[in-house]
Order: C-alpha cells, then structure tokens, then sequence
C-alpha cells in the first residue's frame, strides 16, 4: 500500500530572510545587498548604498552586538556614539573648567552648561540607537526614528537656553521671557514627534513646522539682542564667527545628505561612508564649534559685563 503524501503546509518567509547567512566563524550574519532588506527597510533607506546591510534581526541584543563588526551603519553608530559620551562625561570637565578659572562663578552658570552638553549627549544618543537598531523590525526601527527626531529637537532647545543666558547676561525678565518661549516650542516639539497619534502622513505638516518653530525661535532673541546691544556688542555676546562656522557645518552636511553625494555618483563606492555619515561628523563638529563660542562669549561676559543688583 503506497504511504500516503504528507501535505506541505507553507510557512511565512521571514522578513528579509531573517538569518540568511548566520553566521560566519566570528558570529557574524552575512551583510546583504539593498535589494535583498524588505520592501519597509528599502522605502525608508537610501537606495544608493548597494550593500553592507545588517539582516533584519528581530533582536536587540543581535542589533547591539554589531557594533562588532563592519556594516554600513558602523560610522553612523559610532560617529554619534562616541560624541555622546565625551558630551556626557565632558559636563564635568566642562564644570572644573570653570570653577578653575572663574572665582564668582554661580549655580546658573554651571546649570546652563550643563543643560547644553546634557542635551547634547541625549541627541547623539538617541541617534546611536537608531542606526543600531534600525535592522531589528518596522516598529522599533519606526519607534527609534522618533527618538532620533525627539533628540534634535532637545539639542535645539539645550543650545538656545544656553545662547539666551549669554546673550542677556544681565536681563533676566528678556532671559525668562525667550526661555519661556523655547520651551514651549520645544514641547510641541516633543509631543508632536512622541505621541502616536500624530505619526501618520497627516501630520507630517505639524510636525515639521514644529520643528521649524523651535530652532527658529533663535531669531527673535538675536533681532532682539542687536537692537538692545548693537552690532559690536552683539559680535562679541553672540560669537558670530564661531556662529557662522556652525551654521557652515550644519548647511554643508544638509546639502551632502539631501543631495545623497557622494554615493549618488559613485552607486556601492560609498556604502560604508556615506552622506549621512558625513553630515553626523559635520554636525558634531557644527557642537563643538558651538562650545567653543560659548566658552569665549562667556569669557567675555564674565570678564567685561557687571550686573546691577537690581
């Protein structure tokens, strides 16, 4: 009697065959090509780096673990992880530093640059985990990306509080009034980019404008230092050229990375290097440009500038 056939019941393939080449003598998956990451991954990522992808892992701990090994999220990781923590631990360097040189230093002093390299430290964190785990599923790799946004938008916040207290060293009602202001922004900030009904293509608009709103919300205490202080005060209260060093940084690495150059004329010569990667080191560099100006407006104030007691 012949056996009868047992039926082959289908499985659901898994998203971008999850595993597919795990793994080589040193743990490590096999990197994929673009065409071969799931039709989410490949929508959402820059179709210009051919290869070097993680597999997706569907695991935390796999994601973590690749930062072991090379992939093309690796200068992604790292050119933000490691500015996180030198922003981190450097809050207490920072502190020394400036309980070291100035006598009459005060809480404020030491709380706004605390603020700024805390924050930060929070940005670069934020997008740390994001290129890490942006190879473990859809929804985490969606959930992390709001992260990331939600960390730009607390660095904008944490570099104008400390801009404004520079700025008006002496006017604490106009010091109160801008900081009011940028946290209100920065708020709607945060909820628009956190909460999960407001994810959808429908608000992209609020969410965007935003995010516009608050790194616009330098503008007003800038105008406003120039009529109160004029031009040559204000160069020397605002840090222009460090001012426009940072803004020269920040606009460079937008262009690279709106432009996708150059990966996008030289397609697989790029995928470990990219644009991105290049606009994460201009960024932190546009940072600690940015320190640096506030260290010598802060110089300048302590130095220059006496409050009345009234």
């Amino acid at each position: 009697m012949a056996s009868t056939p047992r039926l082959r019941v289908p499985t659901k393939e898994p998203e971008a065959r999850k595993g597919q080449g795990m793994e080589d003598d040193a743990g490590r998956p096999a990197l994929l090509s673009f065409d071969e990451m799931p039709e989410w991954f490949q929508h959402d990522n820059n179709r210009w780096i051919l290869h070097g992808y993680r597999p997706i892992s569907g695991s935390a701990r796999a994601s973590f673990r690749s930062w072991r090994y090379l992939h093309n999220e690796t200068v992604n990781i790292y050119s933000h992880l490691i500015p996180a923590v030198v922003f981190l631990f450097g809050e207490w360097y920072i502190l020394q530093y400036l309980a070291g040189k100035y006598s009459r230093i005060t809480s404020t002093d030491f709380i706004a640059f605390s603020f700024f390299m805390l924050t930060a430290s929070i940005c670069y964190a934020f997008s740390a985990l994001y290129h890490t785990l942006m190879n473990h599923s859809y929804d985490v790799d969606h959930f992390c990306h709001r992260l990331d946004m939600l960390g730009i938008g607390i660095f904008i916040v944490g570099d104008i509080v400390l801009g404004v207290y520079i700025i008006f060293w002496c006017e604490t009602t106009l010091r109160s009034i801008y900081w009011s202001m940028v946290g209100v922004f920065g708020a709607l900030t945060i909820i628009t980019n956190i909460h999960p009904k407001l994810q959808s293509h429908r608000y992209r608009s609020m969410r965007t404008a935003a995010f516009v709103a608050t790194g616009a919300s330098v503008v007003a205490p800038l105008i406003h230092g120039l009529d109160v202080f004029g031009l040559d005060l204000m160069n020397k209260k605002a840090f222009t050229y460090t001012m426009v060093a940072k803004i020269g940084c920040l606009v460079s690495g937008t262009a690279l990375y709106a432009m996708r150059f150059p990966e996008s004329w030289w397609p697989g010569k790029f995928d470990m290097c990219s644009s991105h990667s290049f606009m994460h080191i201009l960024v932190v560099s546009a940072a600690v440009i940015q320190m640096i100006g506030y260290l010598e407006a802060f110089e300048y104030a302590y130095s220059n500038l006496t409050c009345s007691a009234s």
